[in-house]
């Protein structure tokens, strides 16, 4: 029997071993499944929101009150001690010592200073005086007496037409006290002047006391 070649021998793969047999059905059943479990989760999660998570840490900070102290104040220290100094001079006995000197300055003859009532009544006069700004009051001024300026005959023939504004020092009476001219024409001033000083008004009200405040006014001047 005749000896047969390597090379003639033809070698066959089983097909249950042959990848390339199997490759196609492989890969569609593994997209199957995984389409379905994507339809799956859709149908079941329809709305899908994530919470965001907050990685910030939340610091508590607690304020506590602190009494105030005070700082006591020690006690003067006491007197140095005399000490004698021994005199070169042999005129001076040895029991002698330096007699205390009273200067006289002439205070007596000075007035005495006014009693700590009146020097009271004068820091709340003072006080009392003070101006507030307007949008400090609880209780504004109210007009009472408002009368209007006379057109100037020379600004009328003019033809000149404006708007003077003014503030006015109300007092605690609710009486003008002082008149500023803030802006518009000069011809209109003097006309403003003299009816603002005619106006008067409500007392202003602060911490339900009667105070000094500016107020605002603006005329206007126009030509029927």
């Amino acid at each position: 029997m005749p000896l047969t070649r390597p090379a003639d021998v033809v070698r066959y793969k089983a097909p249950e071993a042959d990848l390339r047999l199997r490759y196609a059905k492989t890969f569609w059943s593994c997209f199957g499944i995984s389409a379905l479990a994507l339809m799956a989760l859709v149908v079941l999660f329809p709305n899908l929101d994530a919470d965001a998570y907050d990685k910030t840490e939340k610091v508590i900070i607690q304020i506590e009150n602190i009494p105030e102290t005070r700082q006591e104040r020690r006690p003067p220290p006491p007197p140095r001690p005399v000490v004698p100094i021994a005199s070169q001079s042999d005129d001076i006995p040895d029991d002698a010592t330096i007699m205390e000197t009273e200067l006289d300055f002439g205070l007596d003859d000075l007035p005495p200073p006014p009693p700590l009532a009146d020097l009271q009544g004068v820091e709340l006069e003072e006080e009392e005086e003070e101006i507030v700004e307007i949008w400090r009051v609880e209780k504004q001024p109210v007009p009472v007496k408002d009368p209007q300026p006379i057109y100037p005959e020379i600004a009328r023939k003019a033809g000149i037409t404006g708007t003077v504004t003014v503030q006015v020092l109300v007092d605690k009476t609710g009486k003008v006290e002082a008149v500023q001219i803030l802006k518009g024409n000069e011809v209109f001033h003097e006309a403003v002047k003299k009816a603002a000083w005619q106006w008067t008004f409500t007392p202003a009200i602060q911490n339900d006391k009667p105070v000094k405040v500016w107020v605002a006014l603006p005329f206007r001047f126009q030509l029927n």
